[in-house]
């Protein structure tokens, strides 16, 4: 790849990298907005030529409308002019020309492609490239260089144009700057011909008038704002359900406890109240469980057994939950095993008729006799005897 090449694809490069930053460096929130502007400049002019560099200068002045389309590039068509000077050598005399000068530049902001654009930037560098058309008139070489075919042979003249410069911002309306730019031309654009081209240098100062702003919201930087506040409002119902979830698991959790304490305490209290319960039911059976005594040979109930056996009686009745064991015996000191066996079942038969007749459901009375074969005490004459047993 030779120079020429290499130049042109590191100038579409520049010119790519340049059209993609359009956020501003100062503040992301805005990006950059193509901008009109009208310029004008003043200064000196001075074409290069044989005669002292301060006898060659003449004024010139220039009206530019330029449009800024992307941050580091813009396009400038301005008119201008204004006067030229040569030197007749032989006679060492100074003459001057007046022209006209239309250009249209290409402007490079090289603070814009180097370091991104920046809306609040004060000052800027630029480079410039272009060309332009020059018409000229009221020629003084006329009456000063002895041979006329030196003198103009057309009054046209298409100018090559590169410069650079620099614009100092003073609000988004104003700027100043100055600018150094060099006009390339054909042979004797000064009337003289020197198998060369003719070049012409101006340095001009001039003021900017901006239309606008250079700069306007930034739809990426809202649309990502936007985005942002949605991912965090996503990320807050998110949070948010996940606290639900944690509280409504946390409450089922603490319900669950709660209903296993519940069924736990209920489950206490059941069983002490049973227990309660049991151990009532022990002590008032113990209580109410008595023996009936009987004279030897006899299985007649007395009088004050009937009485105690008539309480038991009442007490069953009104505590339908207890049942009662009637068991007869005889002591072995007395008769022999077969009558003590039929001794001891009379005596419990009759301590259960009693208990019938006083009320008490048969289905409730458990009824047993041992004769003398069981000894529940050791004297004898307490082994003639039914022991009732409440249950």
């Amino acid at each position: 790849m030779n120079l020429k090449r290499f130049s042109l694809v590191l100038a579409a490069a520049m010119v790519c990298a340049a059209a993609l930053a359009q956020q501003s460096k100062s503040d992301p929130s805005v990006e950059f907005r193509p901008q009109w502007s009208l310029q004008l400049q003043g200064g000196a002019a001075y074409t290069l030529g044989e005669a002292a560099f301060g006898d060659l200068l003449s004024p010139a002045a220039f009206i530019n409308a330029e449009y800024r389309f992307i941050p580091a590039l813009s396009l400038r068509i301005g008119v201008g002019g204004w006067q030229g000077k040569g030197c007749q050598v032989v006679t060492n005399t100074i003459y001057s020309y007046k022209f006209g000068q239309g250009n249209i530049d290409l402007k490079l902001d090289l603070c814009n492609l180097f370091g991104g654009f920046n809306h609040k930037r004060v000052c800027n560098v630029y480079i410039l490239g272009g060309v332009g058309g020059m018409y000229g008139f009221r020629n003084g070489a006329n009456s000063v260089i002895p041979a006329p075919e030196y003198v103009w042979t057309r009054k046209l003249f298409v100018p090559g144009r590169m410069g650079t410069g620099i614009d100092f911002r003073l609000g988004n309306r104003i700027s100043l700057g100055i600018e150094g730019n060099a006009n390339v031309m054909s042979d004797r654009f000064n009337s003289k011909r020197a198998g060369n081209a003719d070049w012409q240098f101006n340095l001009l100062a001039g003021l900017t008038v901006h239309f606008g702003k250079n700069h306007r919201a930034s739809k990426a930087y809202l649309a990502a704002q936007e985005e942002a506040k949605a991912a965090e409002a996503a990320a807050a119902a998110a949070e948010a359900q996940r606290i639900a979830e944690e509280k409504a698991k946390a409450e089922e959790e603490a319900s669950i406890k709660a209903a296993q304490k519940a069924a736990a305490d209920r489950e206490a209290a059941e069983k002490a109240e049973a227990q309660a319960r049991a151990a009532a039911h022990a002590k008032a059976a113990q209580e109410h469980s008595d023996n009936i005594w009987f004279t030897i040979g006899s299985a007649k109930i007395r009088k004050e057994e009937a009485v105690k056996l008539e309480e038991l009686a009442k007490w069953l009745v009104e505590n339908p939950d207890f049942s009662v064991a009637v068991v007869g015996y005889a002591d072995q000191e007395t008769g022999n095993s077969n009558v003590n066996m039929q001794l001891s079942e009379s005596r419990a038969t009759n301590v259960k008729d009693v208990l019938m007749k006083n009320g008490v459901a048969e289905s409730r009375i458990v009824t047993d006799h041992k004769g003398d074969t069981v000894q529940p005490f050791e004297k004898a004459q307490q082994n003639r005897v039914v022991i009732c047993t409440v249950e």
